[in-house]
């Protein structure tokens, strides 16, 4: 199973008078070094978090697998390229790469998603897509010639009770083995933490695991090697044999 680490959090503790630091290209090789084996890198043209030199130092400095996380918007398919990613997450149309994303709707955004991944193929960019965890979102997306899908825990995050958890944790076993049958990547993330991970890296077929401010909140406080040693043992302890 492997550790994705999304890089926009970190993003959100600069200061408007130093706009490079704390410099994600410095946090991407930290987290890649200590075993991470994806970054993901939320970015927009028009603004956000990240700035397009940021992704292009995030780039140079990441030699495993780069993921740019961007709105449904076939008018951005170039520009995604051009940073030269091996794969892109796309999020629900109208993200500003500021406030939180969304998950697609695949029942609404079917043919465009069919047509923007179709682009991103072609230029050599493995196209995903996140999305609710339901067979039948997963069987849309395996329709529209996608390569994988990121299965949105948001749902199984904010569970309050036990029996709330399980019930979220089943939709995601139910949407992981769809995508399995169907042979897609499957990946789970958005709001997945040091205490919440262990459950759902014990599912069965699921190939990546998307973690975020959770790390850099736990870096902060105890580094970066320690941060992704804690979260690879979380994972490794619960993951299939």
């Amino acid at each position: 199973m492997r550790l994705g680490l999304y890089l926009n959090s970190l993003a959100r503790l600069r200061n408007p008078d130093s706009a490079c630091e704390p410099e994600p290209a410095v946090i991407a090789a930290l987290a890649m070094s200590f075993g991470a084996q994806l970054i993901l890198a939320g970015w927009i043209p028009s603004g956000g978090l990240l700035t397009e030199r940021d992704i292009r130092l995030i780039r140079e400095v990441v030699h495993g697998d780069l993921i740019i996380v961007t709105p449904l918007d076939g008018g951005l398919v170039e520009s995604v390229v051009k940073l030269h990613p091996e794969g892109v997450m796309i999020v629900a149309s109208g993200w500003d790469g500021i406030r939180d994303f969304r998950p697609i709707q695949m029942e609404v955004n079917a043919d465009e998603i069919g047509l923007v991944a179709a682009e991103y193929k072609t230029a050599g960019v493995q196209p995903s897509v996140l999305i609710e965890p339901d067979a039948d979102s997963v069987k849309a997306t395996a329709r529209k010639g996608l390569s994988g899908v990121t299965l949105d825990a948001s749902l199984y995050a904010a569970a309050r009770t036990d029996e709330d958890a399980q019930s979220a944790l089943d939709k995601l076993a139910d949407a992981a083995l769809a995508s399995h049958k169907f042979g897609l990547v499957t990946a789970v993330g958005h709001g997945l933490t040091y205490q919440n991970v262990g459950p759902v890296a014990a599912l069965r077929y699921v190939e990546e695991l998307y973690v975020g401010r959770s790390i850099i909140v736990r870096a902060i406080m105890n580094g970066m090697d320690r941060a992704i040693g804690d979260i690879m043992n979380a994972i490794d302890r619960n993951c299939p044999r």
